[in-house]
């Protein structure tokens, strides 16, 4: 049963994108990424479909939005046929307007035009049912329903809020607050980098670690990331043009250097990933420690990989494991009073190093590089007695 729905996915993936090119990850012109975009499902949920590693429901449901594409996709067809013959009629109406053996085209041009847009409009704009379109964090469906739905939030519950104060305030949704790339070491050859594109992250309160100083001090996070690994086609050694070795700082033309504007530089690959993280709140700082959940890549460009040598499960499974084992220092808490957090504003901002074991390029030390966390949506943002004092 789930091998015949899997082989119907793909073929409706087929039908809409055209064929499957397994070598560079794609269905036609449209990328496993864009793909999944398109089905409003996270990329893991796209994985297990290809893979057959899917659940008869991921199927049925994937499958039937495939078919509100491929219906999407004519009915669009057919509104843009309809007005190319509604125009041809109006302008054969406006040459030999005098004439009046044309108003019955002219009653049939609006009669049509009024037609399509009766039943094609509603089948254009209408989006997916909220139950079939999951945001992509791989746990929406257990932290992003509707208040009213038939579920069980993580999140505290009203009666809660005060008994789990501070940390009841940063419960909700946390973004990545910018960009970083980094340097990936142990590779055949020079001028491979890491580019942190996105994080979307769920935190909620700990109701069983407590720090033995009460409860509202601990934090679980679970943080789904999206991230690219970048060739330097030129293979520029990091070496003094991006890292200074005397300051361990990187050079202020690597900061500003963005890969997508520089010809030199190629995307290989794209990371996905996901963390559990415990934050742990003091009255004067925050402390974050990480644990990764596993990663894979996509979209990949295997004749670059290829070429410049990059291997990827290396990558995967030494390299970017290593940047997990990062040392960041505690950050200072600004949010003492939990009441001075605000959606789209406030940042944790960590410094952070990463070092790893199988240093190769004569750095003899660490990359520094800061990973900060922006509030996006509270679950609880009404006033809270807790303070500083």
């Amino acid at each position: 049963m789930l091998e015949e729905l899997k082989e119907k996915f793909i073929g409706k993936l087929v039908e809409q994108y055209g064929a499957w090119e397994k070598k560079v990850s794609r269905f036609g012109n449209a990328t496993f990424g864009e793909v999944a975009t398109d089905l409003c499902i996270s990329a893991s949920q796209f994985s297990k479909l290809i893979s057959g590693n899917a659940t008869e429901g991921m199927y049925i449901r994937s499958i039937r939005n495939i078919e509100r594409l491929i219906e999407k996709h004519q009915a669009s067809l057919e509104r843009d046929e309809a007005k190319a013959v509604t125009a041809r009629l109006q302008e054969s109406l406006r040459v030999q307007k005098s004439s009046w053996r044309f108003l019955p085209y002219l009653f049939f041009a609006l009669c049509l035009g009024a037609l399509a847009t009766y039943l094609l409009l509603p089948r254009l704009s209408a989006d997916f049912p909220d139950e079939e379109a999951p945001d992509r964090h791989p746990l929406s469906a257990y932290f992003d329903q509707r208040f009213d739905a038939d579920y069980d939030s993580p999140y505290l519950k009203g009666y809660e809020v005060r008994d789990y104060c501070p940390c009841a305030a940063y419960e909700g949704e946390w973004s990545l607050s910018e960009e970083y790339k980094l340097p990936l070491p142990s590779n055949r050859k020079p001028g491979v980098y890491y580019l942190a594109k996105s994080a979307d992250v769920r935190m909620k309160c700990s109701k069983s670690d407590t720090l033995n100083i009460g409860p509202g001090r601990v934090m679980v996070a679970y943080e789904y990331l999206v991230n690219e690994v970048w060739v330097d086609t030129k293979q520029t050694p990091l070496t003094p043009r991006f890292f200074n070795k005397e300051n361990k700082q990187f050079t202020a033309e690597f900061d500003e250097l963005q890969f997508k504007n520089d010809p030199a530089f190629k995307k290989v690959a794209t990371i996905n990933s996901f963390f559990i993280d415990k934050f742990e709140i003091y009255r004067d700082s925050i402390v974050r420690r990480g644990e990764p959940c596993g990663r894979f890549a996509e979209d990949i460009d295997q004749d670059l990989a290829d070429e410049y040598e990059i291997d990827l499960k290396h990558i995967l499974e030494n390299v970017i494991s290593d940047l997990t084992q990062t040392d960041c220092q505690a950050v200072t808490n600004k949010f003492c009073d939990p009441n001075d957090l605000q959606e789209g504003e406030s940042v944790i901002d960590f410094a952070c190093l990463y070092t790893i074991n199988s240093e190769n390029l004569g750095i003899g030390g660490g990359y520094p590089y800061r990973k900060g966390y922006r509030l996006m949506k509270q679950n609880y943002s009404d006033n809270l007695t807790c303070n500083c004092e």
